[in-house]
């Protein structure tokens, strides 16, 4: 019993230990929680640590707190470092319960301010802390908030930067990612048209993995923390871009950007900034900047175009605000803890901000949550969507307001009121929607309505037609605008709440169905549409306002004959589709190309194919409809996809290629509109047998889609006010009557919602100040060259996109008028004009060409190098501009740069003294280019003909007196004649006119042309004042020699305007208006005289022949041959004229022509071989003038290169003999992937290359350039195009570039099947593949180019078949690893003009090649970021492997065919080798950035060990010869008897300090203790003392024994 009892304590004694020892842990593990929470604090707010560092702390916090923190990744940076993300909440194991909000604060995004990083990570152990120590308030923040912080968004910038860096150093690093980008500058504009595609193409990897982050989490409130100044600032950030056209002295800051939660957002600035310790101050020592209440809106500070709190704004649900915390950006550590002070607060009461507004959610009636529901608040244009789980939050400060919910599946709800009294505590309103197909009962449903499932033949049409005509009177009208070829009625019901008349200030609305007879859905959906809208009216608010507000009208059937041929159940046949007479009615309107069809050859089957030669009955009243009413929108409904298509639908050259109108952005919205509503168009994805098609968004634009001449949707855009898209309803023609309720499902609020856009843009009057309605006047958009005119009301309406628009209003008779409004999103603008009537003689100013530069009278052009040249930019595809010498000259011509021997050149030279010629020439300038803009004819017509040159005098920028001759002085005027001279002398002009002054007048050289009489007859002819000369009086006639004397010796023709060197500024608008249409005259004579060319007996070209013209008085004229081509042009006056043409070798032959007025005679004359010559002479080097080669294309390169010097550069590459030299050009930005390219075999003249280049810049203008690619070109320079390149000049080109890829452009000279699987079978396995895809798709362009019969002429390739370089394929890449590819013009009859052309399209296809490759691009650099040039990188292994080498940049790329991973290794002299693993996806080019370490090894060992080892190895040398030397002298001694001692000999005349020192020998078994004496006789007196005895040194040594 005791021993039981003895137990039962043991037990309770155990117990108790048990339970205290649980306690007492309990308690320690708090501790060390509290400890390490404390120990991380101090780092956190004492230093900045590293990423590895900060990364190891965050790790093991989350493991210390597992319920409260989770450390997250969202992606990595451009060097591989991770962007983590620390959550916080009470529980963070669990999911998010409903209603919780989610907030985020970013820091680091710019790597050098670190401030933000360090308050994250302080704020993050804050709220741990807090919530372990029951801190109330930080509870209540955990248990309703779900917190993410990122600490650093930008891990690489904060890594490369450096503490105690306070201002913005251009020199510093860190600000930037690894790649150089500004992350903030990264992000998609608002103020941008993004598609799918665009909204991600060339993003930095961080800013990607931050919009998906952002896009995924239906984050509630952002702050995105920065330093640099102290500040709260909210959006938006960026301005339209227009800004600077709207307001030309706008300087990137001082503007607002309002967002439509302009005062949520100002209230959340305010927020922080009044909780923050200095901020509401508005000004803190150190920095420049003062901010009232310290907050500002984003853009009133600095334009920040692709800012991150613009983004969230924009494209999630979430608000953000930017917050500048510090004027220093990376401050000391030290005063981290003071910044702390600062801002806690702060923070946390932001975090709490996300308590504020309203919150609830949304279900339909059987309680399931609706996904992505929009939540409207009225009078606020930004909704917010719901969840996944149907939540919302809506954020919004105290006040009332009415809020529903819309979507397209579910009816939308009654305007709920709101009211919210305070911030502390949201609001909770649940929605519930009801179903699109309920039969609920609500005040509001759209959806009583059934749609009828039959079709309807012509007879059913017309009786359903009439009688809800008859049923709807007040609202209705049924008309016709008239019958088919089988004489059915093409009828209209007009459903509007006044029918039959327009009211003024209403916009017209058209639906068209049915145009193809076979495809059916929309007939049947706009019949629908009727019934639906007549049932509803007055029934449901939305269709009685837009009845009530918009004149509605609906064709459903435009080709009825068609109809009624066609067969329910046909998805995808032909029958019907046409009208009766077998066309197509939308190939069937005039087309803005027929001009291009008339210029074909008549065997060109396309001119026999086209069918709108004559337009059909139904096209004809088509026509006259669209013109008869003033409709601001419209669309054409079809069948056959599912896609939104918008204009153009075709292209000049007819290539399938992206056709944009002015009005891009506004189509591509308003189709947006459309495809956003449909149920199923915005996937994109549109028939299941067509899985190659895809549509992103649900739109396409017609022409890169396929095209289509003739077509209704251009015919609108083009000849009315009225904007029409097509859209494809359906993949099934003619479906089955049961399914028409489910196209109705589908397409019955996307038909309703794009009626709405209409009501889009900006509306207005246009009146005189008497009130009278101004019709007819032209609309414009600063930006847009399309017009709009305004209706016999004097209303007008102009369709826009959100932004900042300059409005101007044209009218004859009228004064122009211009104003800035701003259109917003989803509503009007009104916008009215009142026009000042104009004198007659203001009037004749206009000249009906709204150029209002040159009508001004109170303004003086100011003409220098940097106007020009900005003029220039703004005209890029028109307009050159370059400084020669001390003079400005400007050329004009439709294709600037190009190849232009067979034009006419004229130069208008500026005044010598005062500013009115160069006036004159400026305003002339300004008329053709906007002449060209606006299709004006007759400028057309000049530019097609000639290229215009301005040569402007430099003059002061004031305006003198009347008799002021400047300030020159005689020595600059005789520098700018000799210029002028050099400029003349350096260039062919056909005819060259001086604009002088004092005097009016018309002075000729003496040299007399022919064309001079038609000058004189354009004065003679009018009352113009000019006869001849009229001198202006003796007062004021020139004390030095008369501008006009100068011109003409120059031999220019001298045209005197102005008696005032300065005439006044209103009389140099005047004179100018006055003479304008003789200034214009004067150009258009460049499209009368003769143009030919001289060939030999075999059509070839004599180049050298000669041509002279006999005139009427006998005297003869020289008529210039054109090296390039041996074509000729030349002017003439209306008359008969013989031509005598000689050419050695050929007999000399004389040809009669007739030359009448406006108008070129063409003249070809073949010469006949003199058989008393044995050898004729073809030879280009007979030049007879210097400037047979004046547009020498370096000139050309010059000027683009000081336009865009970082996008274009050109160099020396070498000099053949007899074959000129070689140049090389670059196009594109360095650390864009590049290609070679390779203009062998004299395929054609550098100056082709300028066409292609004028569309490239102005491609990069609009920042649509695609693939992002730089062009590497090897060409001959000047035009004799003699002579290829030689194989060595190639090899030694492409070896120094390590171009991946080459394209040679050769001439009728493609690669045999034979010598293609040669050159396959010899490259290695993964650039075959590759290679057999590029040879491929080149085949396809080949046979494409073939088809559309784009070639060279045949006379000019006949001489141009040269193999080069493209038989070397193998050799090039075995010894350079570059693919090289042979790209064959074709040889097709055809003139000249044809070569620029076929480069255009052949740089197109290399283009479109290319951004169909992938593949890996990237950088190699040392750990000190140098550049590593002739690095090797191979890709793959074993036998499947291939290599590229890096640039002199450290770029290296290499194309490769998709694959899950490829193992890329690098190895570069003098580094460590390294390798990656990378995976090859569709799209751009994966980059990849190797840093390599040195490898300071020694033969394959580590230095340091092998300084050991070498070190180690001298030591042991050293003892080994020491023993050694010991050794030899131990032998010597025993040799000589005396090695009976000593481990080593001494010798005795050492020195000891201690001369008492005992020293010790042995001798036999004997120890012998002996003093030592330091002095010389002591020493010899031991030497002879015991000789056998050697002095041993402190030591004992033993001898042997004998």
């Amino acid at each position: 019993m005791e021993y039981y009892w003895k137990l039962f304590f043991i037990v309770i004694f155990f117990s108790s230990s048990n339970s205290l020892t649980e306690i007492h842990g309990e308690t320690d593990s708090q501790d060390i929680i509290s400890k390490s929470l404390n120990q991380w604090w101090t780092i956190f707010s004492t230093s900045y640590p590293k990423y590895n560092e900060t990364t190891g702390i965050l790790h093991r916090l989350e493991k210390t707190v597992p319920d409260l923190v989770r450390i997250y990744s969202i992606g990595k940076s451009v060097e591989g470092r991770e962007i983590w993300v620390i959550q916080v909440n009470d529980n963070v194991t669990h999911v998010r319960p409903l209603l919780r909000p989610m907030v985020k604060i970013v820091a680091n995004m710019h790597g050098d301010e670190s401030l933000g990083r360090s308050l994250v990570l302080m704020l993050a152990i804050k709220l741990v802390q807090g919530f372990i120590n029951n801190n109330l308030r930080i509870v209540k923040l955990l248990n309703t908030a779900d917190i993410h912080l990122m600490p650093s968004m930008n891990p690489d910038g904060f890594e490369a930067s450096g503490e105690g860096v306070c201002s913005p150093n251009p020199a510093t690093i860190g600000r930037e990612n690894a790649q150089k980008v500004d992350l903030n500058r990264d992000f998609p504009d608002q103020f941008l048209t993004h598609d799918d595609t665009t909204l991600i193409h060339n993003r930095q990897p961080e800013t990607l993995h931050v919009m998906k982050w952002i896009m995924d989490n239906p984050f509630v409130l952002s702050a995105n923390l920065h330093a640099g100044s102290v500040v709260a600032s909210y959006p938006f950030d960026s301005i339209p871009n227009n800004i600077k056209k709207v307001n030309p002295h706008y300087q990137a800051s001082g503007v607002k950007s309002i967002s439509p939660d302009d005062n949520v957002f100002v209230h959340l600035a305010r927020i922080y900034s009044n909780n923050h310790k200095t901020m509401h101050l508005g000004h803190s020592p150190g920095c420049d900047d003062t901010f009232e209440g310290g907050v500002t809106n984003g853009a009133e500070w600095y334009n920040v175009q692709g800012g991150m709190q613009d983004f969230n704004y924009v494209h999630s649900n979430c608000f953000e605000i930017t917050l500048e915390l510090s004027c220093c950006k990376y401050p000391l550590a030290e005063t981290l803890l003071k910044e702390w002070e600062n801002n806690e607060e702060a923070l946390l009461t932001y975090l709490e901000a996300t308590q504020m507004g309203v919150k609830g959610i949304v279900t339909d009636t059987k309680g399931t949550p609706v996904k992505g529901a929009q939540i409207i608040v009225s009078g606020i244009d930004h909704p917010i969507r719901t969840t996944e789980s149907g939540e919302y939050w809506r954020l919004l400060i105290p006040g009332d307001y009415k809020m529903s919910v819309e979507d397209f599946r579910h009816q939308v709800t009654p305007a709920e009121h709101v009211q919210i009294i305070d911030n502390k505590t949201p609001l909770v309103v649940n929605f519930t929607v009801l179903h699109s197909s309920t039969t609920e009962t609500s005040a509001s449903s759209l959806d009583k309505f059934l749609p009828e499932l039959k079709h309807h033949n012509y007879k059913e049409m017309e009786a359903m037609l009439q009688n809800l005509s008859a049923k709807y009177p007040l609202v209705t009208r049924l008309y016709s605008v008239g019958k088919s070829v089988e004489g059915r009625e093409i009828y209209v019901l007009e459903i509007t709440d006044f029918p039959g008349q327009h009211e003024p200030g209403e916009p017209e609305f058209k639906y068209v169905g049915n145009m193809h007879g076979n495809e059916v859905v929309g007939r049947e959906m706009l019949l629908n549409l009727i019934r639906y809208f007549l049932e509803n009216y007055g029934k449901n608010d939305r269709i009685t306002k837009l009845i009530e507000t918009t004149r509605i009208h609906i064709m459903p059937s435009m080709n009825p004959d068609g109809y009624e041929l066609a067969n329910e159940g046909d998805s995808d046949g032909y029958v019907g589709r046409n009208n009766v007479n077998k066309v197509d009615l939308n190939r069937n309107f005039p087309d803005r190309f027929d001009y291009k069809f008339a210029q074909l050859p008549d065997t060109d089957p396309r001119k026999s194919r086209r069918e709108n030669l004559i337009q059909e009955p139904e096209t004809m009243v088509m026509m006259q409809w669209i013109l008869s009413y003033p409709f601001v929108l419209s669309a054409n409904l079809h069948g056959g996809s599912l896609v939104a298509n918008y204009p153009y639908d075709d292209t000049e050259d007819w290539l399938r290629t992206y056709s944009k109108t002015p009005d891009d952005e506004v189509f591509r919205s308003l189709s947006q509109t459309y495809s956003n509503a449909h149920k199923t168009m915005w996937s994109g994805n549109p028939c299941s047998d067509s899985n190659d098609e895809h549509f992103s968004g649900g739109i396409t634009n017609g022409a890169e889609w396929y095209i289509v001449s003739g077509g209704m949707q251009d015919y609108n855009y083009e000849h009315s006010n009225c904007f029409e898209i097509t859209l494809e309803l359906g993949c099934n023609k003619y479906p089955f009557a049961r399914d028409i309720g489910i196209y109705w499902d589908a397409n019955k609020e996307a038909l309703i919602k794009f009626i709405e856009q209409v009501h889009v843009g900006v509306k207005g009057f246009i009146v005189d100040e008497n009130n009278n309605a101004v019709s007819g006047a032209k609309i414009y958009v600063d930006s847009v060259e399309h017009p709009v005119h305004s209706a016999d009301n004097g209303d007008y309406w102009r369709l826009l996109i959100p932004g900042m628009y300059s409005i101007s209003v044209h009218s004859p008779g009228h004064e122009n008028q211009s104003t800035k409004v701003i259109v917003k999103r989803d509503s009007s603008t009104s916008l009215n004009f009142t026009l000042r009537t104009l004198s007659s003689e203001l009037e004749a100013m206009k000249y009906h060409l709204p150029v209002s530069g040159n009508i001004d009278s109170y303004k003086l052009s100011i003409i220098n190098a940097e106007t020009l040249s900005s003029f220039s930019m703004e005209n890029i595809d028109m307009v050159d501009y370059e400084s020669f010498e001390n003079l400005h000259h400007l050329t004009v011509s439709n294709q600037p740069g190009a190849a232009d021997d067979m034009k006419i050149h004229i130069a208008l030279v500026g005044s010598l003294i005062g500013h009115s010629g160069n006036e004159v020439l400026f305003k002339l300038a300004r008329h053709l280019t906007l002449g060209m803009r606006l299709k004006y004819q007759n400028v057309i017509k000049i530019l097609q003909n000639a290229v215009i040159h301005f040569i402007f005098i430099p003059q002061s920028e004031s305006l003198g007196s009347c008799m002021d001759v400047g300030d020159k002085s005689e020595d600059e005027l005789a520098a700018e004649l000799k210029s002028l001279y050099s400029l003349l002398q350096s260039r062919h002009f056909d005819l060259g006119i001086g604009f002088g002054s004092r005097e009016i007048g018309l002075k000729f050289p003496t040299t007399e042309k022919a064309i001079y009489k038609s000058l004189k007859q354009i004065f003679n002819e009018s009352d113009s004042g000019i006869d001849g000369s009229v001198n202006c009086g003796a007062s004021i006639v020139d004390t030095r020699t008369k501008q006009s004397d100068i011109f003409t010796t120059m031999g220019l023709v001298s045209l005197s305007l102005f008696c005032c060197n300065e005439p006044e500024l209103k009389t140099l608008a005047s004179t100018y208006t006055k003479y304008e249409k003789h200034l214009l005259d004067i150009l258009e004579l460049s499209s009368q005289g003769i143009s030919g060319q001289v060939l030999d007996g075999e059509g070839k070209a004599l180049r050298d022949a000669e041509v002279s013209i006999k005139l009427a008085d006998g005297r003869t004229e020289i008529v210039r041959i054109c090296l390039n081509s041996g074509n000729f042009i030349h002017m003439l006056p209306a008359g008969s004229y013989v031509l005598k043409i000689f050419s050695n070798g050929f007999l000399e032959k004389n040809v009669q022509v007739e030359v009448v007025n406006q108008s070129l005679r063409e003249v070809t004359v073949s010469l006949q071989l003199d058989s008393n010559v044995k050898e004729t002479t073809n030879s280009m080097s007979m030049l007879k003038h210097p400037y047979d080669h004046f547009y020498y294309p370096r000139m050309t390169f010059r000027e683009f290169h000081n336009k865009n010097p970082e996008l274009l550069e050109y160099y020396d590459v070498d000099v053949q003999k007899n074959s000129g030299e070689v140049l090389g050009l670059r196009v594109g930005k360095r650390t864009w992937r590049k290609v070679g390219i390779v203009f062998d075999g004299s395929t054609i003249s550098p100056t082709n290359l300028t066409s292609w280049l004028r569309t490239y810049f102005s491609n990069v203008a609009e920042n649509s350039v695609k693939p992002q690619v730089q062009y590497e070109f090897l060409l001959k320079d000047g035009n004799d195009t003699t002579g290829g390149l030689s194989l060595s000049t190639v090899f030694n080109w492409i070896s120094a570039h390590h171009f991946p890829l080459v394209f040679d452009i050769i001439c009728n000279s493609p690669l045999t099947t034979e010598e293609q699987t040669y050159f396959l079978n010899e490259v290695g396995r993964m650039d075959k593949m590759v290679a057999e895809n590029i040879l491929s798709m080149l085949a396809r362009a080949k046979h494409h180019q073939e088809e559309m019969n784009y070639g060279s002429s045949c006379e000019t390739c006949a001489h141009k078949v040269n193999p080069g370089i493209s038989r070397q394929l193998t050799n090039l890449w075995s010894s350079s690893g570059t693919l090289v590819f042979p790209v064959s013009m074709t040889c097709v009859d055809g003139d000249h003009s044809m070569e620029d052309v076929q480069i255009i399209h052949t740089l197109k296809h290399i283009n479109e090649l290319l951004e169909n490759l992938h593949g890996i691009q990237g950088f190699v650099t040392s750990s000190m970021h140098e550049p590593l040039p002739n690095a090797k990188l191979t890709f793959g292994g074993n036998d499947n492997e291939t290599v590229a080498w890096t640039d002199s940049f450290g770029h290296f790329e290499k194309p490769l065919l998709l694959a899950s991973e490829v193992l890329v290794k690098v190895s570069a002299p003098g580094y460590l080798s390294a390798s990656k693993v990378v995976s090859v996806t569709s799209g751009p080019y994966q980059k990849i950035h190797f840093i390599m370490e040195k490898d300071d090894s020694v033969l394959g060992i580590p230095r340091m060990a092998f300084v050991a080892l070498a070190a180690t190895t001298f030591l042991g040398i050293i003892v080994v010869f020491s023993m050694c030397v010991v050794i030899c002298r131990r032998r010597r001694a025993l040799n000589s008897g005396s090695n009976n001692y000593g481990f080593f000999q001494m010798n005795n005349a050492i020195i000891f300090e201690d001369e008492e020192e005992q020293l010790f020998s042995v001798q036999q078994d004997r120890v012998i203790e002996r003093k030592f004496k330091l002095d010389s006789e002591d020493e010899s007196e031991d030497r002879s003392d015991d000789e056998r005895s050697p002095i041993r040194v402190g030591m004992r040594q033993w001898g042997k024994k004998t």
